[in-house]
């Protein structure tokens, strides 16, 4: 069986209850699946592979390429590095329930941060077989400072919408289920994204090179011919990178109207989101609405694939240090199952339930593993090298710290900081935001050589921005003592 590049993510059955007659699209994408949401990734990707035909394999070729670059750098000059992602956020809403506050998005870009730089108080769980194999993957992510125009922003865009369902409303009612499977193939990832486009009720990309989008909006499907059931198939969906300028031009084109990127149902966005999935999908509450689904989807985004690899055991990620399993863990938190053998620093693993690349519950999920680190990285210097910011992260702590020779001193200090801004010709753009990604000061400055900076900050971790409209993007960590 062919490795399934992996695009979305979605629920699998943990709980008992049924569907019936609701639930029909998925029924249709997988008859022999429950009714319960599920992925979808492979059947995407068998609808690009209908139009190309070398799609897939030429993913698992990017993979593969991937690990050789990883094998012969062995990641010696960047793992001293954080590798920085300015984030868009574009939350498209028809209602007040989807326009989701900006405290539920600071709150997904903290679980984000802490997520990728094993920073989150759950890594305490990570079972002691696993603790050698996991590890920080020095990317961080922050809302981005400036538009693509240059203009000042933070990092947020809002997009009052008269679509009601970016899963479409579905024309065939039961007994059509011929017309049904049609329309999945011919309307279903049209409709979603949708949400990447201003002419189609959503959002147009900011520069997908220089930022990673993340749009937000209601995923179901309205089905008014099944009692006006509104079916939620996929809780979010992202691409992998897709700008391989190797890749045949005609694969270019099939892939093209596919925004890269992450779309999210609005529920499932940051864990103190005020909105909760409705029934019949309410067992799933606290499963995946705690914010980990967006550290999956961006995994994928950043190359990775489910780590059972989407089939049995003979199956792979492309990941050596991942255990082997045969399927995913259907949203549940089963410490004893040891699906495949395989054996890793002389070890027969148990499935790795605690990795956000598997389909476990969020409250059991808490690593990368090293590979997976390394993988990311590698991808986001090959294939998405215009995407990060770097930031040094082995200055000494009482040394000025100097990037691309700005110097920020003292640091740490008791919150006055002098700034040295005298690489910088004409308009500069200044922000310092907290862990959270939450702006807290910001000021822009014309022809200034030096600016002192008094933060009434509690101690911590501070990141400064300094940018300029058409000009490069400078971060450094600030530290109040």
């Amino acid at each position: 069986m062919m490795k399934k590049q992996i695009l979305l993510i979605a629920a699998a059955s943990i709980f008992a209850f049924t569907l019936n007659a609701q639930g029909v699209v998925s029924n249709q994408i997988n008859s022999s699946a429950s009714t319960f949401p599920e992925c979808g990734a492979h059947y995407f990707m068998e609808k690009v592979e209908q139009e190309e035909a070398s799609f897939m394999e030429l993913s698992d070729q990017l993979l593969k390429q991937v690990n050789n670059i990883i094998k012969q750098q062995k990641q010696s000059k960047s793992s001293a590095t954080i590798l920085t992602i300015p984030v868009v956020f574009h939350v498209v809403y028809n209602n007040s329930q989807e326009n989701i506050p900006d405290s539920v998005i600071f709150n997904q870009l903290q679980i984000l941060n802490e997520s990728f730089r094993r920073q989150n108080a759950d890594t305490a769980n990570t079972r002691v077989d696993f603790k050698p194999l996991v590890g920080d993957s020095k990317i961080e992510f922050k809302l981005a400072d400036f538009d693509p125009a240059g203009n000042p922003t933070n990092g947020i865009s809002r997009t009052n919408t008269s679509i009601t369902h970016f899963g479409g409303v579905l024309p065939y009612g039961p007994g059509q289920n011929q017309q049904i499977t049609q329309w999945v193939n011919d309307s279903l990832y049209y409709n979603y994204f949708r949400l990447t486009s201003d002419s189609l009720g959503g959002k147009d990309p900011w520069n997908t090179n220089e930022y990673l989008n993340v749009w937000m909006g209601d995923l179901r499907i309205f089905e008014p011919q099944f009692n006006n059931f509104e079916e939620l198939v996929f809780f979010a969906l992202a691409t992998p990178p897709l700008n391989h300028v190797n890749w045949p031009a005609s694969v270019l084109n099939s892939i093209a109207p596919y925004e890269q990127g992450v779309l999210i149902h609005y529920v499932n966005v940051g864990s103190n989101n005020p909105n909760q999935l409705p029934a019949p999908y309410q067992s799933f509450n606290g499963v995946v609405t705690d914010g980990k689904v967006m550290v999956h989807e961006v995994g994928h985004y950043l190359g990775l694939r489910h780590i059972w690899g989407d089939g049995n055991c003979s199956e792979d990620d492309f990941i050596q240090d991942t255990p082997r399993s045969d399927a995913s863990s259907n949203w549940a938190c089963n410490f004893n199952t040891n699906s495949c053998l395989d054996t890793i620093n002389n070890l027969d693993l148990n499935n790795m339930v605690e990795n956000y690349m598997d389909y476990s519950s969020g409250a059991c999920q808490n690593s990368f593993t090293k590979g997976q680190v390394n993988l990311m990285r590698s991808v986001l210097r090959v294939y998405r090298p215009n995407l990060y910011d770097t930031l040094l992260t082995s200055v000494p702590e009482k040394q000025a710290l100097a990037l691309n020779q700005v110097k920020v001193f003292p640091n740490p200090t008791n919150g006055n900081f002098t700034i040295d801004l005298s690489p910088f010709k004409g308009s500069v753009y200044l922000g310092v935001r907290n862990n959270t990604g939450q702006l807290i000061h910001e000021a822009h400055y014309l022809n200034q050589k030096k600016v002192n900076l008094n933060l009434d900050v509690p101690s911590g971790v501070y990141f400064l921005q300094l940018s300029q409209a058409h000009g490069e993007r400078i971060s450094a960590k600030m530290i109040v003592r």
